[in-house]
């Protein structure tokens, strides 16, 4: 009886030893990667020629050029058709917020700044999957000799495909891929959708005219700018 006392008492100090040890690994947090939604079709890299016709993923066509940009600014009101109105300012970076804010300071116009989330038009450049993650990373390899940063995504449904990076305009992903293709000789694409990103808000506190305000903006490279601007009423 002792022995078998014994044998009962070591069972369950094992068990309480490996259930502690399971209770205590550490959660292993995943990074979030850019891509499509999981309900798309993945097409192999072998596959990209019968893809004509046959539910082609969403390409990005339009150019925006400086001018364009302008030409929104200058026409675009938000709720005010009066001349003068307080602009509202929204960017993505930090950056772009303080050489606005100095722009800002050297006129001496009053603003507020605050700080929210919405969502914004992006634009992933991708390679799409070969046949093997063996292939994949091959691809990577080679793409590096060429000096194009690139990773391949891991995620099963994303069936490795190789990212090239996330760009904030049409203009900038359109260069990025024809200037990758002519180096790299790999067909990129670009999957345009909409992405909750953190917004850096500046108001102006004092009434603005149109030209007072294209002037202002004219002095920033729009193109190169997460910028949205609204026009509204004081």
């Amino acid at each position: 009886m002792k022995w078998l006392f014994l044998f009962i008492v070591l069972i369950n100090a094992a068990f309480l030893s490996w259930h502690s040890f399971t209770q205590d690994k550490p959660q292993v947090s995943k990074e979030p990667v850019y891509g499509s939604p999981v309900s798309e079709k993945i097409y192999l890299l072998s596959e990209e020629a019968l893809l004509t016709g046959l539910e082609p993923e969403k390409t990005v066509a339009r150019q925006e050029s400086f001018e364009a940009v302008m030409d929104k600014v200058a026409t675009q009101v938000e709720g005010s058709t009066e001349s003068a109105f307080c602009p509202l300012v929204e960017v993505e970076r930090q950056a772009e917020k303080e050489q606005i804010q100095d722009a800002l300071d050297d006129l001496a116009w009053p603003y507020e700044t605050n700080e929210t989330s919405g969502k914004r038009t992006k634009f992933w450049l991708y390679v799409a999957a070969p046949e093997t993650q063996a292939k994949a990373r091959e691809i990577v390899k080679e793409l590096a000799s060429k000096s194009i940063d690139s990773f391949v995504i891991n995620r099963e449904e994303m069936k490795n495909r190789i990212s090239l990076g996330l760009y904030s305009s049409a203009e900038r992903a359109n260069q990025a891929k024809s200037r990758i293709e002519e180096v790299s000789g790999y067909t990129v694409n670009i999957y345009e959708h909409m992405r909750n990103v953190s917004l850096q808000q500046i108001k102006v506190g004092q009434p603005v005219d149109e030209k007072d305000w294209v002037l202002f903006v004219s002095q920033f490279d729009l193109t190169q700018m997460t910028i949205k601007v609204e026009k509204n009423p004081c």
